[in-house]
């Protein structure tokens, strides 16, 4: 055997190693060192290591009234927890309307109204009308002075909202959405802080209890 076979197998297996090399650092590096195995989870793990600025993006509320999503980026007294959905959703957004009456409930049962609020925003601005938004924050329950509920005005805004907060939306080719989700807080300092999965509004809950959930 000549000594150029004989080292064709070493260096085979040299550029096997620094492939796999390579890969872990890779994994690692998209996994946030193998703290999390999901995009959702990576995303839990970014907000908390670097919580986001609200951008200025114009919505309409259950009541009619505009306002801004940078007004929660605001120092405040309030936590307030998030959800995004479309209305006509029948999987995930059901979750996440049942996670934030879980959440108003409990807020009126501990007296948290002058600390929690909730915010519910739809990605479908073109079926999601006022008065769509106005009927479904009626059939929740939704207190418009604790739990807004709203749309934006601009569709040219969707693009920042979703990328904001980290939300993957595409056309399912039936009229409605596949779409990823979470129920995220905005802490008091006013900063896109923490996701939690949607149903687990109850751990959102217990962490600011606890004093654990108040941004940085």
């Amino acid at each position: 055997m000549t000594k150029a076979a004989t080292l064709r197998p070493i260096k085979t297996l040299g550029a096997i190693l620094a492939a796999l090399v390579l890969l872990f650092l890779a994994v690692a590096s998209v996994t946030r060192g193998f703290a999390a195995v999901t995009s959702d989870g990576v995303r839990r793990i970014d907000l908390v290591h670097t919580p986001r600025i609200l951008p200025d993006i114009a919505l309409r509320d259950q009541a009619g009234r505009v306002f801004s999503l940078a007004d929660y980026g605001l120092p405040s007294d309030y936590v307030t927890y998030v959800t995004l959905v479309y209305i006509r959703c029948s999987s995930l957004c059901l979750g996440s309307a049942s996670g934030q009456a879980f959440l108003q409930s409990q807020i009126g049962k501990r007296g948290l109204q002058k600390n929690v609020r909730l915010l519910t925003i739809s990605f479908d601005p073109y079926q999601d009308t006022p008065d769509v938004i106005k009927d479904y924050a009626h059939r929740l329950g939704a207190d418009p002075g604790l739990w807004r509920i709203a749309s934006v005005r601009n569709p040219d805004d969707l693009a920042p909202l979703l990328s904001t907060f980290n939300m993957v939306v595409l056309p399912d080719g039936l009229g409605g959405y596949l779409h990823n989700g979470a129920l995220f807080m905005i802490g008091r300092d006013g900063r896109l802080a923490r996701a939690y999965d949607v149903g687990r509004p109850d751990l959102a809950l217990a962490e600011h209890l606890y004093g654990k959930a108040e941004g940085p």
